[in-house]
């Protein structure tokens, strides 16, 4: 299994994906969004994620696998709670695209990637 780390205000890649940094070097990171970088007529997404229908955490994802909290705290999922993503791609056209997943977190990681065709939501493995 691929392993993703992070330390003290940097972004670290592993495989592709890139997230915030902010804790020791060797905290392996993958309860929280993880991005995945790439070719997109997107160029951001934002995101919001919420909780009983009250907003955690807003972000900006890059297509060079970029995340920025805009508004809040990064989110790190717990196991048996429920999240909502709303997700909308920002274009310098007129391309739109807008999306949600809602989920129960149960230890699989979740990924925006950045598309050709603009972004998906991804589950992932289990990894917390």
């Amino acid at each position: 299994m691929k392993r993703l780390l992070r330390s003290a205000g940097t972004l670290l890649l592993a495989s592709g994906v890139l997230w915030p940094a902010g804790v020791h070097a060797s905290e392996i990171v993958m309860d929280t969004l993880l991005v995945s970088g790439g070719p997109s007529p997107c160029l951001a997404v934002r995101v919001n994620i919420l909780q009983s229908g009250r907003s955690l955490s807003k972000l900006n994802l890059g297509p060079t696998g970029t995340l920025k909290v805009q508004e809040g705290e990064l989110v790190h999922f717990k196991k048996g709670q429920e999240y909502l993503l709303q997700a909308n791609c920002i274009s310098g056209s007129g391309f739109v695209q807008q999306t949600g997943l809602t989920f129960l977190a149960d230890g699989r990681t979740i990924i925006v990637q950045f598309a050709d065709s603009g972004f998906l939501i991804k589950r992932g493995g289990v990894a917390y």
